[in-house]
């Protein structure tokens, strides 16, 4: 489509989005996945279907965004992108079908692309960066049996592939990077004065919109797996008790988090809790991420709760705005860590922010943002790397390194 014919393509999109009462909607095809039960079949079934149904809504075309200025005092469009997030109608479930442990639910359904986030917030086709920390065991014990040790690093690894693979977030896999202080207690932290607080310390410091972490509060078998002298009737009860499908099961609960890397604020807190079979001997030395622990049914369910885990992530953050710190000014000339990677392009314009200090009695920081009113417009980029200009010098409106920008 050449360039006169794909303008006015979307000057016509844009217009009917605009008037009252407009209804468009796109058709989507998306899966949704789900632990399967087999005592409760019909729960297993509605979570797969309504994984699918909010995939089907991140999938669809439904934003018009616009980024809007003023040339030669004419006010015209110069950016309009379509983006995901939408409400889903009329429904139809065309594929379901149950293995490994895991139920699998394929739709298709109608997206309204004239409804969007709930605030109606134009969130742009920009990539979000976020990090996947160290999830630490609450009770370290419990990885001796089978050896999980790693999860607490590797479930970030296999976290972050997920959310690259599923989605356009740029997730960091900083599984040697434990945030959590105290994993009992987390995320409330205690400050030398004895308050509580649910802020990350120094969050900012490490180059990213979000900080994902967690806790892996319980991971034990239902059964003693100490060693201990024979008992002839204590060995029959738990062969019987095997084959009755209660010997060999084991827990995992989960907690997550994510917090705003640039105010610390705790974002979203969510616990998981999943219960399968372990069929290994606990004494063996499995691993975690290994072969055979992924042939376990406990390994898979813990594979479709990473899914879960980065579905609901996905959910949590699809239409929150793009934000990047500012790294350097020079008159009206402001650098950005972001860039073309990020899916940032020449022309786009980024609100501006001023970030506040505020300290506490009890020595706790806090951030504050502040709207300045006034927009950076995008001159060059290189893969992470973003220069524009200001309306004014950055010095006449207070705009110095750390402070941020926002697509809105």
């Amino acid at each position: 489509m050449n360039q006169p014919i794909k303008a006015l393509h979307y000057c016509l999109l844009f217009l009917l989005l605009m008037l009252p009462g407009f209804a468009a909607a796109v058709t989507v095809e998306a899966t949704g996945q789900a632990p399967y039960s087999d005592t409760d079949p019909g729960w297993s079934r509605q979570q797969a279907l309504q994984r699918a149904m909010e995939q089907a809504s991140m999938r669809a075309s439904s934003w018009l965004s616009s980024t809007r200025q003023a040339r030669d005092g004419v006010l015209i469009i110069d950016n309009i992108r379509l983006r995901s997030q939408g409400q889903v109608n009329n429904v139809r479930v065309i594929n379901e079908q149950v293995d490994a442990g895991q139920i699998s639910v394929t739709i298709i359904a109608e997206v309204d692309i004239a409804e969007g986030c709930s605030d109606h917030q134009a969130t742009l086709g920009y990539s979000k960066s976020l990090a996947v920390t160290h999830f630490p065991l609450q009770r370290p014990q419990d990885a001796r049996y089978g050896y999980l040790q790693d999860i607490q690093g590797g479930l970030a690894t296999l976290l972050s592939y997920e959310l690259r693979r599923s989605s356009t977030f740029n997730a960091l896999d900083v599984g040697e990077l434990n945030i959590i202080g105290d994993p009992q207690r987390a995320p409330v932290r205690i400050l030398p004065e004895g308050t509580l607080t649910t802020l990350l310390d120094r969050s900012e410091q490490h180059n990213v919109q979000y900080l994902v972490s967690g806790v892996i509060r319980n991971m034990t078998p239902h059964h003693d797996a100490e060693p201990r002298s024979p008992n002839v009737l204590t060995d029959i009860y738990r062969q019987v008790d095997y084959f009755d499908e209660g010997y060999a099961k084991r827990d995992l609960v989960l907690e997550l988090f994510i917090h705003d890397a640039f105010t610390g604020a705790l974002q979203h807190q969510q616990r998981y809790h999943l219960t399968a079979d372990w069929n290994a001997d606990m004494h063996t030395k499995v691993g975690f991420g290994t072969p055979e622990f992924w042939q376990q049914p406990f390994g898979k369910q813990v594979r479709a709760l990473i899914r879960t885990l980065s579905n609901d992530i996905q959910l949590q953050l699809t239409c929150e705005p793009f934000r990047a710190r500012i790294t350097q000014t020079r008159d009206r000339q402001v650098w950005i860590n972001a860039g073309s990677l990020d899916g940032l392009q020449t022309g786009d314009r980024l609100s501006v922010y001023r970030r506040f200090t505020h300290y506490g009695l009890d020595g706790e920081t806090r951030s504050e943002l502040e709207n300045t009113g006034y927009s950076l417009t995008l001159e060059t980029l290189q893969p992470h790397l973003g220069r524009g200009l200001l309306e004014l010098p950055a010095a006449g409106i207070n705009i110095q390194r750390d402070d941020i920008v926002i697509a809105h």
